[in-house]
């Protein structure tokens, strides 16, 4: 299904893919010819299917709990910007999320939650979803 997907897969936790049409414009600098990394400082570049970039952004540090220890991810979104959080940490923000619809840049501001799962074994518990009329404040990085 189209979607930002806030990553959760072991070692990957927080990454940002874009899929079937997902855009977001996210603050990186570039490691490698194929791999970007997200930066709060960095410039700010569009993800998306078939853009030299790709539609995948790596998260701009690592936060998880060891193997076999829950990790808490929270996931904020409101207006056209969304962020990425594990343990408390933030991963990366998304500015600008958007979608194409028949060749045409459209807004994502709603739409529906789609819990990952990917051919392996995860575990979800005490998921809890929340109204917010803003984004959490403080330095975000």
């Amino acid at each position: 299904m189209r979607s930002q997907e806030f990553q959760v897969e072991e070692g990957n936790c927080g990454d940002y893919w874009g899929v079937a049409g997902g855009l977001a414009d996210i603050p990186v600098v570039k490691k490698s010819e194929t791999d970007y990394v997200y930066n709060p400082s960095g410039a700010l570049i569009t993800f998306s299917e078939g853009s030299k970039q790709g539609r995948h952004c790596i998260k701009g540090a690592d936060a998880e709990n060891p193997t076999g220890q829950w990790n808490t991810l929270d996931l904020y979104c409101h207006g056209d910007t969304s962020i990425h959080m594990v343990n408390g940490r933030v991963m990366m923000v998304l500015y600008h999320n958007r979608q194409m619809d028949n060749g045409h840049e459209l807004p994502l501001t709603k739409g529906k939650i789609q819990i990952q799962s990917e051919g392996a074994e995860i575990y979800y518990r005490q998921i809890q979803i929340e109204p917010i009329d803003r984004l959490p404040g403080g330095k975000l990085n």
